[in-house]
């Protein structure tokens, strides 16, 4: 008689604790889809990576200053197998700035690209930095200067430009950027 009263008594409350633990993992499925997209915004915050449309992925430590876009790279040929390289970036500072340092090397950072052989490539003028009019909240298209003697590959497996803006300054890293050789002129 015992283990009869016993199994009635358990049975629902069996049934009641896989109900609790249902909505309760429904409720954690909730939390942790909230958490995502929260942690979507702070990466774009804190600098991690972001990937853009046309692929490449860019870790920008100074995007609590200013938003920095690949636009594209042109590549102008010098020789059969050699050229120059320009990046175009599309800069949108969100502070009271009116100027933004670009390129060159200070600091920790020194601005160059990879490619995948692992093969350097500088700027032109490596250890100044360009100084780029900007205003706060209009993204301004910047090209800076070229990357020399590139060999002739369709892409950079890496850039790293040296940034600064305000007081918010690092290097930022471009990877998978793809190079358009000799367009026609726009």
């Amino acid at each position: 008689m015992c283990i009869v009263l016993m199994g009635a008594f358990c049975a629902p409350t069996q049934m009641q604790a896989q109900g609790f633990l249902g909505k309760l993992s429904k409720g954690l499925e909730k939390v942790n889809k909230s958490l995502d997209k929260a942690n979507d915004k702070v990466d774009v915050a804190t600098g991690k990576s972001i990937q853009q449309e046309n692929g490449v992925i860019v870790t920008n430590p100074i995007s609590s200053t200013a938003d920095i876009i690949v636009v594209k790279a042109i590549g102008r040929s010098t020789s059969e197998n050699f050229g120059n390289v320009e990046l175009v970036l599309r800069v949108n500072v969100k502070a009271a700035e009116n100027s933004i340092a670009l390129g060159g090397s200070w600091g920790q950072g020194k601005t160059m690209a990879f490619d995948a052989d692992g093969n350097v490539y500088k700027m032109n003028m490596p250890s100044v930095s360009d100084r780029y009019d900007v205003t706060e909240g209009l993204a301004t298209k910047i090209t800076l200067n070229p990357f020399l003697k590139v060999r002739k590959t369709d892409k950079f497996a890496v850039v790293k430009v040296v940034a600064k803006c305000g007081d918010a300054s690092g290097e930022v890293n471009m990877k998978n950027v793809p190079i358009e050789w000799d367009p026609a002129e726009e």
